[in-house]
């Protein structure tokens, strides 16, 4: 086999400012805020990524914060007087979404709408820059610490945001905020070593704490944090993490775990636990402990103090957001910094709890490829780039004997295509079609049509491509404004596209050139299966078959429509599987599909018959137990022309799976299923598999030969951005290495140790 192992794509993403969960929802989800303006969320369940906001170019997510009203205010309870009528109050808050704002740099609180995928409101923070924002636990204030050094509190409305208070002062900016477990006081950081205590209600400063600072500069408070029996603490510059007593603002304990700044502080409900982070890369645990009686003479027997517990590393860089989910399924502390990575470690046994590392790849793909052509189209923030794949010379005699042999280029591969788009959006979809004569881009507020040109005289060996833009494309507006797609395709001659809004109502175009190159755009037909709904969710999967005849789509709430693109009709409705699916595939030789889902499982669906294959009714189920518990879900899937398989892929692996040598014995349970194996590139090397029979406490092992593995795993690739084949034994795999983001990154902190 062939493969093209790409790696010219510079795909490059964004650090992670602020990191949020939701608390007392029904369902948590994570709430990722990064420097580019974009917003990611996350089920913290599955670690999949549910939608990702797109913000606009130039500007940056500092803060962010998710409210959920759970309780009756005062004037509530007047207007429900009973208690009946409260009970039923409470239930529709409880069922309710929670809201999500977030403050940047450019002096703006947004709400966002996690359904339409775009901003809300807007409103100015009369103050500059936003570096903090806090929600009291009634969730009906918000505080925010501005850049002028005031701190403003608005009072949460169903309309938005309504200022009430605000604390004036011009010394220095705001960088940390808290409230107390009362809601009746806000504690805040700042730049010029001071931590204030400021009454909400009569709008005075009532203590004012000053840190140790160094003789050159001042200390700059990062991080605050307010515990249940008012213990505040704090996170500076000089690398301490302090408790101080919150009544009279004395320093209880001042704790040096840190050798830089402390950017991030995180604490459980109960307030026995404290994380820390920051410049050094360390995540540090805090954990309060009884005094022991020999601490000293003339301490109380029920006094606590705080102790270190340990520390790890996980990350690259600077660490700068920590948040806790103590839900029942998760109870585990995700980090997020300047390294573009979350990692989440259960907070049972840290700092030894094994942590996983959430892929910073898309796992919704951002490459497009002409397989004809052998184009490959890779989507940026603002710009979309195109390259021709290289050829190499055939393998010599010689070669076979190697592992894994490399070829020499004869061509190497070619950026021939570059268009850089207007605006201050950013892409959030793009198609390619399979003939190369199309391109498609969208963002949040238009979709932009291109016709390729060829260059040269020979449209293979084209250097250069040039496009025309289509004028006139046709919008579609809501509420007055232009709402671009989310996700387009073409079929392959060209002919239709695609395009799901950010509606979820899905337009299919139809495509025409006459005699003098004229473009004309036509609306075939309209399917609004999705939109019509009043639970709509925003599609999250569109993919054509190969043959042009069938459009498969998929939406966040797991409803998978199959629509027949000659009649223009509804064909079929897939039953809703039990996990969220990731990707939707179709068979190029067969009318099937294939469904990915969250578990890693994956079924085969007959559109003809309208029901599951026999292969995936028998196996389906029996899917090899080391496979389904890879961390990384299925990202998509990929058949071989030359053979009877497919192959499935995540972020950091892929597997070869030969439906051939898929057998169950007869006559046994589901513990004898499929055999699952990490491929080592020796197809003759026999492989020894832990075989534990129940009741048993020794292992067994059983030895194995690779002709009778149906599922093979390789792990010899970078991580993978996108896997599929061109053509017989010809697979382009898309990489793009760690290491290649952390050469583009400022250099991190490093300390050098005695006799280093």
């Amino acid at each position: 086999m062939e493969i093209h192992r790409c790696r010219f794509v510079e795909y490059m993403p964004s650090a992670i400012n602020a990191l949020a969960f939701t608390t007392g929802t029904a369902r948590p989800l994570v709430a990722c805020g990064r420097a580019n303006g974009d917003i990611e969320i996350w089920n913290p369940f599955s670690w999949h990524l549910e939608k990702r906001i797109l913000g606009e170019l130039n500007t940056s997510v500092e803060s962010i914060i998710w409210v959920h009203k759970l309780s009756l205010t005062e004037t509530d309870k007047i207007i429900y007087s009973t208690k009946d009528e409260q009970e039923k109050a409470l239930k529709e808050l409880a069922n309710k979404s929670p809201r999500l704002f977030s403050g940047s740099a450019n002096g703006l609180i947004i709400e966002w709408d996690t359904t339409k995928l775009k901003s809300k409101k807007f409103i100015n923070s009369h103050g500059g820059a936003i570096w903090c924002m806090a929600v009291n636990h009634a969730n009906t204030l918000l505080a925010i610490g501005c850049d002028d050094g005031g701190v403003r509190i608005f009072e949460i409305t169903d309309d938005g945001l309504s200022l009430i208070k605000n604390y004036d002062r011009k010394e220095a900016k705001v960088t940390s905020i808290a409230w107390d477990k009362e809601d009746k006081y806000i504690v805040f950081g700042t730049s010029n070593s001071l931590i204030i205590k400021w009454d909400v209600e009569q709008g005075r400063e009532i203590l004012r704490i000053t840190p140790d600072k160094n003789s050159r500069k001042e200390t700059i408070v990062w991080a605050i944090q307010v515990l249940k029996d008012d213990t505040i603490i704090s996170g500076d510059s000089l690398g301490y993490v302090c408790f101080w007593e919150g009544t009279f603002g004395t320093m209880k304990q001042k704790l040096g775990g840190h050798d830089a700044d402390v950017l991030c502080l995180a604490s459980n409900m109960d307030g026995t636990m404290v994380y820390s982070s920051g410049v050094d890369r360390k995540c540090v645990l805090y954990r309060i402990v009884p005094k022991p009686k020999s601490y000293g003479k003339d301490n109380s027997v029920n006094e606590k103090y705080w102790v270190k517990v340990g520390y790890s590393r996980h990350h690259m860089h600077d660490v700068k957001a920590l948040a806790i989910c103590e839900e029942r399924g998760v109870n585990s502390v995700i980090s997020g910094g300047v390294d573009t990575t979350m990692v989440f470690a259960p907070t049972l046994n840290f700092p030894k709890s094994k942590y996983y590392r959430v892929p910073y790849v898309p796992l919704k793909p951002m490459i497009n490829m002409s397989k004809s052509k052998k184009l490959i189209m890779f989507r940026s923030n603002d710009h979309i780039k195109i390259w021709r794949l290289g050829k190499a010379m055939p393998p010599e005699p010689d070669q076979f004997k190697q592992k894994i042999p490399r070829l020499e280029l004869v061509e190497p591969q070619k950026a021939i295509l570059e268009i850089k788009l207007k605006g201050n959006n950013q892409l959030m979809a793009s198609s390619i079609s399979e003939n190369g004569e199309w391109i498609a881009v969208s963002d949040v507020e238009r979709i932009k049509l291109f016709k390729v040109l060829e260059d040269d005289d020979n449209p293979v060996h084209s250097n250069h491509l040039k496009v025309r833009k289509i004028k006139d494309f046709p919008q579609v507006t809501i509420d007055g404004r232009n709402v671009g797609a989310n996700l387009l395709g073409f079929v392959p001659n060209g002919s239709k596209l695609v395009v799901a809004f950010m509606n979820s109502e899905i337009v299919v175009f139809g495509l025409e050139i006459d005699e003098e190159d004229d473009v004309y755009i036509t609306v075939l037909e309209r399917f609004d299966d999705y939109s019509t709904k009043p639970d709509c969710e925003p599609l999250t999967s569109l993919t054509i078959s190969e043959d042009g005849k069938w459009l498969a789509t998929g939406d966040l709430l797991n409803q998978i429509y199959v629509y027949n693109l000659e009649t223009l009709k509804h064909h079929m409705t897939i039953n809703q599987f039990s996990s969220i699916h990731t990707s939707l595939t179709f068979n190029p030789f067969e009318p099937i599909l294939v469904i990915t889902l969250t578990s890693n499982q994956f079924y085969l669906f007959d559109l003809q018959q309208k029901k599951l294959t026999d292969w995936s009714l028998k196996y389906s189920e029996k899917l090899p137990q080391n496979f389904l518990n890879l961390k990384d879900k299925i990202m998509g899937c990929s058949f071989n022309p030359s053979s009877d398989s497919m192959i499935v892929w995540g972020a950091n692996y892929l597997c070869l799976i030969d439906f051939n040598k898929c057998k169950i014995k007869e006559g046994t349970d589901n513990n004898d299923e499929l055999i699952c194996a990490r491929c080592s590139g020796q197809q003759s090397k026999p492989k020894f598999l832990k075989k534990q029979q129940s009741g048993e406490q020794e292992q067994k092992y059983e030895k194995i030969y690779t002709d009778t593995i149906s599922f093979q795993l390789v792990n010899r690739y970078q991580t993978l951005m996108y896997l599929n084949f061109i053509k017989h034994n010809q697979l382009v795999v898309v990489e793009r290495s760690f290491s290649s983001i952390l050469e583009n990154l400022p250099p991190s902190f490093y300390k050098a140790k005695y006799g280093t």
